[in-house]
């Protein structure tokens, strides 16, 4: 049977929700910051009797990256206490009253991650009341302020990924490519929203048609340099991830990763378009008629690109509450899992247990529960039950203390699995620490 699965990610989760608003809006608040400094103001300056529609501008960008850094905010408080939740095993009120998020905050790699974008975030304020007021910035070290603290803003994003705890030239490679990978899609995707707003205010005029023509030109340099560094970072991110052709097909890791490509794939289609078809069109001074055309259809192709962006947002949040292919498959290129077994590995940013559940079909079976780091060693740990609910409501859920083995791996043996189907599996750890740590998912169960 052998069902390898890389932790099938949970729609019910809250944490999922918290953790897609936040990239979202982290996206966009330093898509929006790179934005400004790179492609609005100088397009701006090159139109000094499109004043009006400068102010306009500025205000409604304003918007836009004010209201995303309070939903950055808001989510990351939220992702903040529901990681906290899971690693103490406490609910999200006992959480809010007993003092356990000063311990994450203070104790845990992701909790000071937190605290370090914590003081991004007033960095972040701090620059935008300059950078979008209604005259602009016009200090050189103010941009370069705007620039450094946006691209922190998101690419401190990485240390609470999958691409923290490798070891040796992974440990170095890996986050790079992960910053670097971030920070790219905050400047192109991120900026997408305040382009189609440029390019909508802008054209009614010889004198706002140029900042359109500007700004078109600037943003494409740019999105070639960050299509480019995309491409090379994500394919290092997917040798990491996924590790070998056959887990792209064989995980769902691996099968919602392919999802994000296409999509990336139709993304870049629209802007190879813009930038062959629809930008010769707008620069040149010949037919004013068709560069206003020009014009409007790169406003309509900015918004469906940044449409498509929101949908790969929505992936790359479910991507990061599931175990990576390249995690799932390492039992199977051991060769440890037998033919007519159940096998789950189940993944969370504090922890991961590979579960083995031996005949996976009706009838009696045994259990076997491996804790793991981030660096797939053993994580030590003093006490593990587990609990198996049947898929149907009328199933009593079976509850069990493990006992553990001299390899450090814990055992349940004697479950009666009464009917097949999707069980669910729990395994509730109290690590070595005293951390709690609590993983949940699905595992098939077959018929006799």
């Amino acid at each position: 049977m052998n069902r390898l699965r890389a932790g099938e990610n949970d729609l019910d989760d809250p944490l999922y929700y918290a953790r897609a608003v936040h990239f979202a809006a982290t996206l966009t608040v330093s898509g929006t910051t790179l934005f400004a400094v790179f492609i609005a103001d100088p397009a701006l300056r090159k139109a000094p009797h499109a004043a009006a529609m400068a102010v306009t501008l500025r205000s409604r960008i304003g918007w836009i990256a004010w209201i995303s850094l309070a939903l950055a905010v808001l989510s990351g408080a939220a992702w903040l206490v529901l990681t906290a939740s899971s690693m103490s095993g406490e609910t999200v009120a006992d959480v809010l009253s007993q003092g356990v998020l000063l311990t994450v905050l203070s104790q845990t790699d992701f909790g000071q991650d937190w605290l370090a974008r914590s003081v991004l975030v007033v960095l972040v304020a701090a620059v935008l009341v300059p950078l979008l007021s209604a005259k602009g910035a016009t200090s050189v070290w103010l941009k370069a302020a705007a620039v450094l603290v946006g691209a922190s803003f998101v690419g401190s994003l990485a240390f609470a990924g999958h691409g923290i705890g490798d070891e040796g030239i992974a440990g170095i490679v890996h986050p790079i490519a992960d910053i670097s990978h971030l920070t790219a899609v905050a400047a192109w995707a991120g900026a997408l929203g305040p382009l189609a707003l440029l390019l909508s205010l802008t054209g009614e005029n010889a004198d706002t048609l140029a900042v359109a023509r500007t700004a078109t030109l600037r943003f494409s340099t740019l999105g070639i340099v960050c299509v480019t560094t995309i491409l090379i970072t994500g394919m290092v991110n997917s040798w990491y991830l996924v590790g070998s052709i056959p887990a792209f097909t064989e995980t769902a890791y691996g099968q919602l990763l392919l999802v994000k490509i296409a999509l990336f794939a139709a993304m870049v289609g629209i802007a190879a378009w813009n930038w062959s078809q629809l930008t010769p069109k707008l620069i040149q001074d010949a037919d004013l008629a068709a560069a206003r055309k020009a014009r409007r259809q790169l406003c309509r192709n900015a918004a469906a690109e940044a449409a498509l962006g929101a949908v790969i947002v929505a992936i790359v949040a479910a991507l990061g509450t599931m175990a990576p292919a390249s995690h799932a498959n390492h039992h199977a290129i051991e060769g440890a899992i037998p033919a007519d077994a159940s096998f789950q590995h189940i993944h969370s940013e504090n922890g991961m247990a590979d579960v083995l559940v031996e005949p996976g079909r009706v009838g009696t079976a045994s259990v076997t529960i491996h804790l793991l780091d981030d660096d797939l060693e053993t994580l030590p740990a003093q006490a593990v039950t587990l609990t198996l609910t049947a898929p149907t409501p009328a199933g009593k859920p079976i509850s069990r203390a493990a006992l553990q083995d001299s390899d450090g791996e814990w055992h349940v043996d004697g479950i009666e699995l009464t009917e097949p189907g999707n069980w669910t599996v729990t395994v509730d750890a109290l690590l070595a620490t005293n951390r709690r740590l609590r993983l949940a998912a699905p595992i098939v169960i077959d018929a006799k």
